[in-house]
């Protein structure tokens, strides 16, 4: 019987591993403690030229630095921050991806890219469990990593596991939470002149919260009533009309806070931390639930999708690049105009019923068999008829068991 065994490579491929997996045969360049996948039929024309390249590449990068092995999870890291996709990113977001995949290089780095297959990422994903957001972003910025080395080393990476391993469910955070129009009333009235100067800022304007209270006097041209600005997280200018209540808000700390658009009450600027923290305790002093300044980014946004306005009005005010991003702040009232759109249809075509059966139907306050108030009745006339002797009370007893 022959053997189903594969035969010993030859000795110029001293370095291939042959792996069954059900009815197939997976081909590797083994080398120490890595591994990279091969494209087969084994002995084709891109077997053997991936394998030579594999060959010597490792040879080069070895001998160039050999702390970093090619096609490890250090290298395809290392390759990604120098690429333009992550030169191109503002200097806020290149450095929120670099604590992330610095982070994930420490504990993973020497490891193959090839040896983190998708069991291996969904075993890693199942202990995020209890922290989704830390798992989502890494998720999305190893994506890119491993996205990025393949598009560079065919040969060397033939499949993306992270395309195939999903998300966690996080739970929903009140951190873009609109605020009620009575909420906005009540925090608006107790503020100082001062702090309601910000909160309009942040109302009008919606944008992210550090911009608000870093805008200095000279990006606001009075006369044509525009603010020029430049959103911190995307690097994008963006030129804003100032109406009239803004305007005012900009008068009232002219002269503060070392050019500054926004002052405090004894003049200082602004930040994010000193602004959360006097809106912290004025919702605790109001006896308010939790909003936040970012709350109010959702806000106008959300206000003006209720009135009709579409998706690509409000991504000219906030600067958001998607509908899918925007839709975030939105919660809920994205679909708002074309459900109500199709709400009144509905209303046309059955309104007309629905006013006639009002107008001629049923007015007991019991509607039939099913009724807890139709039960009700017939218990109380079978009590009736048991309690006078009537000749039915064998079907009436079986009448209230069925009831």
């Amino acid at each position: 019987m022959p053997s189903s065994r594969p035969a010993p490579a030859p000795p110029e491929l001293r370095h291939l591993k042959r792996v069954r997996r059900g009815d197939r045969v997976w081909l590797y360049y083994r080398r120490g403690r890595q591994q990279w996948a091969l494209p087969g039929p084994e002995g084709s024309a891109a077997f053997l030229l991936a394998y030579e390249r594999v060959h010597a590449a490792y040879g080069t990068l070895q001998a160039a630095a050999p702390r970093q092995q090619p096609g490890t999870v250090d290298a395809a890291i290392t390759l990604y921050l120098a690429s333009a996709d992550f030169l191109q990113l503002a200097p806020k977001t290149q450095a929120d991806y670099r604590r992330v995949l610095d982070g994930f290089r420490g504990a993973f780095g020497a490891l193959p890219l090839m040896a983190l297959d998708a069991g291996w990422w969904e075993a890693l994903r199942a202990k995020h469990v209890a922290a989704p957001d830390a798992w989502n972003r890494l998720r999305a910025r190893m994506k890119d990593v491993v996205a990025l080395y393949r598009r560079m080393n065919p040969h060397l990476v033939t499949a993306n596991p992270l395309a195939e391993v999903k998300r966690l469910k996080t739970g929903r955070s009140d951190q873009n939470r609109a605020w009620p129009l009575d909420v906005l009333a009540k925090v608006m009235a107790a503020a100082t002149p001062e702090f309601r100067a910000l909160l309009t800022g942040y109302l009008l304007t919606a944008q992210r919260g550090g911009d608000v209270t870093g805008w200095r006097r000279s990006a606001y041209r009075e006369a044509e009533r525009q603010l020029h600005l430049v959103q911190g997280k995307t690097d994008v200018e963006r030129v804003l009309h100032v109406p009239e209540a803004l305007a005012e808000a900009f008068r009232l700390t002219e002269g503060r806070a070392d050019g500054r658009l926004f002052a405090t009450p004894r003049g200082r600027p602004w930040t994010v931390l000193n602004a959360q923290e006097t809106l912290r305790r004025l919702l605790e002093q109001l006896g308010l639930p939790r909003y936040t300044l970012h709350g109010l980014r959702a806000t106008g946004p959300t206000a003006a999708k209720l009135r009709g306005l579409d998706n690509r009005m409000l991504r000219e005010l906030t600067g958001h690049t998607s509908d899918s991003n925007l839709e975030i702040y939105l919660r809920g009232a994205g679909g708002y105009t074309s459900a109500r759109a199709v709400q009144e249809t509905l209303e046309e075509v059955f309104g007309a019923t629905i006013e006639a059966a009002e107008a001629a139907g049923n007015t007991r306050r019991y509607a039939g068999v099913t009724g807890r108030a139709a039960a009700k009745k017939v218990r109380s006339e079978v009590e009736t008829a048991l309690a006078t002797g009537n000749s039915d009370h064998g079907r009436d007893r079986r009448k209230v068991a069925k009831v």
